[in-house]
């Protein structure tokens, strides 16, 4: 039996209508309550084609949520606004995985995940709250859909032939042609690898293991900010650029 906040959202994912008031006893408890509503989303609406992680805080462990696959767009994409009630813009670096990363005993290590990355990319992730007031919603309602996770654009594939330190990873974000934010770093390379390898046991527990063509972005280097344009570009040394337009 789905958890009934599973079904909130799902209906609301499917027919557009917002979740407008969220009885408090829906409200998960526990993060372990809010992964079970999010692995029930996705066994509904699935297949996962990439995951979100935070990057690893000093104590205690980052949320994360998987993405649909049928939220991942091509650099360009042309996309409806109407999809995304509540939009708001992130810009992030993301991995995409060269190999599988089953369930080991051990578990992973940032040591034993840098080696499995195929490609490295600037993204454009899509926030899309199914709550119509997201800021009045708890943290762990909040997670359970997805993190508000609605989508992914992809840019140009960079090898990983040498990992570039991430913490001093510039990045710029502009909306219909103005700079809107920009900054001049973000997580260590360190504190990615660390939270791709948690993140690569924690989906193993969850029966949603990492696979060879996944793509996990890593928490927001700008944003997240709301967006009602058209164009959104976003640029990065070395990472190349990607865009996405809204109408």
């Amino acid at each position: 039996m789905l958890h009934p906040l599973t079904d909130l959202l799902i209906d609301s994912r499917q027919s557009g209508r917002l979740v407008r008031e969220l009885p408090p006893d829906l409200v998960p408890q526990t993060p372990q309550e809010a992964y079970r509503i999010q692995s029930e989303i996705v066994s509904k609406l699935g297949p996962v084609g990439a995951w979100k992680v935070q990057p690893l805080p000093e104590s205690g462990q980052p949320f994360a949520a998987p993405i649909l696959a049928s939220t991942m767009f091509p650099d360009g994409a042309t996309l409806r606004t109407a999809d995304f009630p509540n939009l708001a813009i992130e810009v992030e670096v993301a991995l995409t995985l060269g190999r599988d990363l089953p369930p080991i005993a051990q578990g992973y290590s940032a040591a034993t995940v840098r080696d499995v990355i195929g490609s490295i990319h600037i993204a454009i992730e899509i926030l899309s709250s199914r709550f119509a007031d997201s800021k009045s919603v708890p943290q762990l309602a909040g997670i359970a859909d997805l993190q508000s996770g609605a989508g992914i654009v992809l840019g140009p594939a960079v090898p990983p032939d040498t990992l570039p330190e991430f913490g001093q990873q510039t990045m710029e974000l502009s909306f219909d042609d103005a700079v809107v934010a920009t900054t001049p770093g973000n997580a260590s390379t360190e504190n990615v690898l660390s939270s791709l390898a948690w993140l690569a046991n924690h989906a193993a527990t969850r029966e949603l293991p990492l696979k060879a063509g996944d793509v996990v972005i890593t928490g927001a280097r700008i944003g997240a900010l709301p967006f009602s344009g058209k164009h959104v570009f976003a640029r990065a040394p070395g990472l190349g650029e990607v865009s996405v337009v809204f109408e």
